[in-house]
C-alpha cells in the first residue's frame, strides 16, 4: 500500500492526506440524504414533526460527509493546471490532495452554514408569503372594528353609509366556532360573499360543482388541515343548531392558525337572526382624503361608540403585521448569526492547528525557494478556497434542508403552506463573508509557523 501512494503524499508524511489519484466515495452522502428525505415523509405525531426533523438531522449529516467528495471535485479541474502563480497552485495541489483533511476545517462551517441557510429560506419565503397576502386581502381604504364586544346596529350602518365620499361599504361579522373541545375555536366569518369570486379571498382549491340546494362554506388552509374539510365535502357546523354546509373553497390565511371559516352574510343573518356587525371595510372615492372620511365616519358613530372603535388604513395594517412578524422571528436573525460565528470559529481553530503543524513543510518550501510573502499568499488562498467551499457545500444543503421546513415541518407545526423565496442577497453575502474570513484566519494562524527561519522549522528533521 506504501509503494502505490503518490510520491507527493508520501514525502509529506501527512496522517490524513489521501493520494491524489484515489477515490473518495460519495455515496455514504447519498444514501443519508435520501433517507432523511424519505424519513420526512410521515405525518406528525401528535402534532409535532418529529420525522421532519429526523429527516433533517439525516440529510445534514449526509451533506457533512459529501463533503470530501465534494471538495476533492471542485478542486480537480484547477488542480490539473500546470500554469498559475507557485502559491495558487500549491494551495490548490494540497487542497485537492487532502479532501480529508479540508473536511476536518469545512464540518463545522458546512453544518452552520446549512442550518443558517435554511431557517433564513424559510423566514424569506414565509415573510414573503405574508406581504403578499396581506397586499391581497387588504383591497379596501379603511377598515373600521369594534372592541370589547361592541356591535354596529343597523341605524349605524345605515349613518355610516351615508358618509360623503365613500364608495362601498362592506359589513362582516367574526365569532368563534367551537368544532372539537380539544381544540382552539374557528373563526366564523359572516360576510357579503359573491360565489367565491371575491377578490380578497384568497382561493387555492374549489370544488368543481355545487347542489343548488347546498349551504356554502368556504374554510381556511389551517381549518382545511386539522379538520381534513376538502372541497366539495360535506361538514357540518354549530351554527344555528348544527347545520350542513358543504365545501365551496380553500382560501389561504395567515391570521388565523386555529382555522376560519367563511360563510356568506345573508345566509349568516337568514340562520341566526344576527343582525350585529363588528367590522366595516370601506372604499373610497379617487382624490378624497381618507384621514378626513375617517375622521367624518367617526363622527357619525354613537358616542358611546367612539371610544370602542378602531380605525385603520391598509398602509398601517400592514406596516403592524410585517413588525410583528419581524419581532416574532428577531431570536431566528440572532440564532443565524451565533451559528455563522460557530462556524468561523471551528475553522480558525482547526486552521490553525492544521497551520501550525505544517511548520516544517514551509521550512523546506522556503528552502526551495518560496518567500514568507508567497507562503501567506499561499495560506491566504488555501483558506479562501476553503471558505468558498464551505460555503457553496452549506448554500447548497441549506436549500435543500430549507425544502424540508417549508413543505414538511412548517405546515405540520403551523396548519399553512408557501412558496418558497430565495434570499439570493443573503447567500452572496454569507459566501463573501465565509470566504474572505477564512482567508484572513489562514493568514493570522500562519504568522507564526512562518515566522521562524527556514533552517529553524526543518531542524527537527536532521
Amino acid at each position: 500500500m506504501a509503494a502505490r501512494a503518490a510520491p507527493a503524499a508520501a514525502l509529506k508524511n501527512a496522517g490524513d492526506v489521501l493520494d491524489p489519484r484515489r477515490r473518495v466515495a460519495w455515496w455514504p452522502a447519498v444514501a443519508l440524504l435520501v433517507a432523511g428525505g424519505a424519513a420526512a415523509l410521515p405525518p406528525a405525531v401528535g402534532g409535532l414533526p418529529l420525522f421532519g426533523f429526523a429527516g433533517m438531522a439525516l440529510m445534514l449529516a449526509g451533506g457533512v460527509a459529501g463533503v470530501p467528495w465534494f471538495a476533492r471535485t471542485l478542486l480537480t479541474p484547477l488542480a490539473k493546471r500546470t500554469r498559475g502563480s507557485v502559491p495558487g497552485l500549491l494551495a490548490i495541489r494540497h487542497l485537492h490532495g487532502a479532501p480529508g483533511e479540508a473536511a476536518t476545517a469545512l464540518c463545522g462551517i458546512v453544518a452552520s452554514t446549512a442550518l443558517m441557510i435554511a431557517m433564513a429560506t424559510m423566514v424569506t419565503s414565509f415573510r414573503g408569503a405574508v406581504d403578499e397576502w396581506l397586499n391581497q386581502v387588504l383591497g379596501a381604504d379603511l377598515y373600521l372594528r369594534t372592541t370589547a364586544g361592541a356591535t354596529f346596529d343597523p341605524a349605524t350602518r345605515t349613518r355610516l353609509a351615508t358618509t360623503a365620499g365613500i364608495e362601498r361599504l362592506a359589513f362582516s361579522r367574526q365569532i368563534p366556532l367551537t368544532i372539537a373541545a380539544n381544540r382552539p375555536p374557528v373563526s366564523l366569518i359572516a360576510r357579503p360573499e359573491r360565489g367565491g369570486q371575491d377578490p380578497l379571498l384568497v382561493l387555492i382549491e374549489t370544488a368543481p360543482l355545487l347542489p343548488k340546494t347546498a349551504l356554502p362554506v368556504w374554510v381556511s388552509e389551517p381549518a382545511q388541515r386539522l379538520y381534513g374539510w376538502d372541497p366539495g365535502e360535506r361538514i357540518t357546523l354549530p351554527i344555528a343548531g348544527r347545520t350542513q354546509f358543504v365545501v365551496a373553497g380553500v382560501w389561504r390565511d395567515y391570521g388565523r392558525q386555529a382555522g376560519a371559516v367563511l360563510i356568506d352574510e345573508g345566509d349568516y343573518q337568514r340562520l341566526t337572526g344576527d343582525d350585529a356587525r363588528d367590522e366595516i371595510s370601506a372604499t373610497i372615492a379617487p382624490g378624497r382624503d381618507a384621514a378626513q372620511i375617517a375622521r367624518a365616519m367617526t363622527a357619525k358613530l354613537p358616542p358611546a361608540l367612539r371610544d370602542q372603535v378602531e380605525v385603520s388604513q391598509p398602509a398601517t395594517l400592514r406596516r403592524l403585521a410585517l413588525t410583528i412578524f419581524d419581532r416574532s422571528f428577531a431570536v431566528t436573525y440572532l440564532l443565524e448569526a451565533v451559528a455563522i460565528l460557530v462556524g468561523l470559529a471551528g475553522v480558525a481553530a482547526t486552521m490553525s492547528a492544521q497551520t501550525i503543524a505544517r511548520e516544517r513543510e514551509f521550512g523546506m518550501l522556503r528552502h526551495l525557494g518560496l518567500t514568507r510573502r508567497q507562503l501567506t499568499t499561499m495560506l491566504a488562498t488555501e483558506g479562501a478556497i476553503v471558505g468558498l467551499t464551505g460555503a457553496l457545500a452549506g448554500i447548497g444543503l441549506g436549500l435543500l434542508l430549507s425544502q424540508v421546513l417549508i413543505h414538511v415541518i412548517n405546515p405540520q407545526s403551523f396548519n399553512w403552506t408557501m412558496t418558497t423565496r430565495v434570499p439570493i442577497g443573503t447567500l452572496i453575502g454569507v459566501a463573501a463573508a465565509l470566504t474572505g474570513a477564512a482567508a484572513a484566519t489562514a493568514v493570522l494562524a500562519g504568522r507564526r509557523a512562518t515566522a521562524k527561519s527556514a533552517v529553524q522549522s526543518v531542524r527537527e528533521d536532521w
